[in-house]
Parts: C-alpha cells; sequence; structure tokens
C-alpha cells in the first residue's frame, strides 16, 4: 500500500511518487532539478522524500501527513540556507531549480515568499558569515548570560577568524569556518570558572579563573599548532 494520501495528493500519488512527480513537473516546465532520489522510502514503494544537489547545498523535499504540504529545506552540512512550505507542486518544482539555478537569495525569497533564509544565508552569500555570527552572539539576548565571555574572545582580536557557535553555555571556536572534522577550542563553564580544550588533542585542558584568562589559554592553543 503507497505511503501517499491520494486524497491530499492525488498528483504525485498518479506520478508514482515524490521524486517521478517532481521529475515530471521539472521536464514539463522545463525547470533543472537535478536528479532527485528518495534516501528512505522502500525499493519499489512510492517514494514521499526527494533529495537533490546544488552548488549551495542539498534540497530535501518531504511530505505532511496531516494536510496538503511540501516542505523544502535546503542545508550545506549544518548550515541553513532556506526552509519553507508550500501547497503548489508547480511552485515547489520552480523553488528547486531557481536555488539549483544560483538565484540570490533576496531574489529566491521574494520570488518564493513561502521559503525563508536561514539567520545567515545573506552573510554567507557575501562570504562574511563569521563577522555576522560575531556580532549576533554579542548582541543576542538569548545569550546574555555569556556576553561577558564571547565580548573577551571577540575584544582580544585573535579570534576573529574563528566561528563561534554557543551552545548550553560553552562557547566553541571553529578552526575552518565551523567545520567540525577541522576541530575546535572550547570554552566550558566549570564551578565559577571556565575549560578550556581543543578537540584536536586529548588530556584534561585548562582552567580559568575569568574570561580574560579563558582567551590567553585558548591563545597558547593557538601557538602549539
Amino acid at each position: 500500500m503507497s505511503a501517499i494520501d491520494p486524497g491530499l495528493y492525488p498528483d504525485v500519488a498518479a506520478m508514482g511518487g515524490l521524486t517521478d512527480a517532481i521529475a515530471s513537473v521539472a521536464r514539463r516546465r522545463e525547470a533543472d532539478v537535478g536528479e532527485p532520489v528518495d534516501p528512505v522510502s522502500a525499493s519499489g514503494a512510492d517514494s514521499v522524500t526527494a533529495v537533490t544537489e546544488s552548488g549551495r547545498g542539498t534540497l530535501r523535499v518531504s511530505l505532511a501527513t496531516e494536510s496538503r504540504t511540501f516542505f523544502l529545506g535546503i542545508h550545506e552540512r549544518r548550515f541553513v540556507w532556506a526552509e519553507g512550505a508550500t501547497e503548489e507542486l508547480d511552485s515547489l518544482v520552480d523553488a528547486i531549480a531557481a536555488w539549483r539555478g544560483g538565484m540570490p537569495v533576496d531574489d529566491f525569497a521574494a520570488r518564493f515568499p513561502f521559503m525563508t533564509p536561514g539567520r545567515l544565508a545573506r552573510a554567507r552569500e557575501a562570504g562574511d558569515v563569521t563577522r555576522a555570527q560575531w556580532d549576533w552572539l554579542r548582541t543576542a539576548e538569548v545569550h546574555a548570560d555569556e556576553r561577558a565571555l564571547v565580548t573577551a574572545f571577540h575584544e582580544d582580536g585573535r579570534f576573529h577568524r574563528f566561528f563561534p557557535v554557543l551552545t548550553h553555555g560553552v562557547l566553541r571556536l571553529g578552526l575552518d569556518g565551523g567545520d567540525p572534522e577541522a576541530g575546535a577550542i572550547a570554552v566550558a563553564p566549570e564551578d565559577k570558572a571556565y575549560r578550556v580544550t581543543d578537540t584536536r588533542s586529548s588530556g584534561p585542558g585548562e582552567v580559568a579563573a575569568s574570561p580574560a584568562e579563558a582567551v590567553e589559554a585558548a591563545a597558547r592553543r593557538l601557538t602549539d599548532d
């Protein structure tokens, strides 16, 4: 039995699944959507997800089960370029083709108002994503408790090229644009102090009593490279 609800998606069901439907509409509209594949559905079953690649990340489409909704997410590793949803299969296909064709972020958002660019999408397009991330961490209310630590690292000047991430109070400075495989310097709160570690090496790291001391401990790890 097909996993696609023909009451919500009669067109998709009639064309044999989501990947076939996207490809069929793309041919009719002379749109380049690449080669959509379904990494989830069992062999021989109607596809309920579709994935295609672009020069700016992976485009993933899925179907809602309670209403007619096509979800589209455009991600590059953990980076969010854009996300959104539409009821129209034609609009979905046009959006996929436009993104793959290199349409700029602002133009894409204007042409497809159901798509919302990621917080750093415009900055990444401009080649300034690291600075934008630093600016956001230094001003976002959600990170007010960590502001002194973030400000100390930013004002020091030696860490501007490292991509900063704050999760659960831990500041991570990505050594290569945030690529997790490249490693990071991590500064974690610990008993009213900070533990500074380098994910590329084992060992307990170094305890710092203040943000300023944490900066110096992190800097020593840079000179050890």
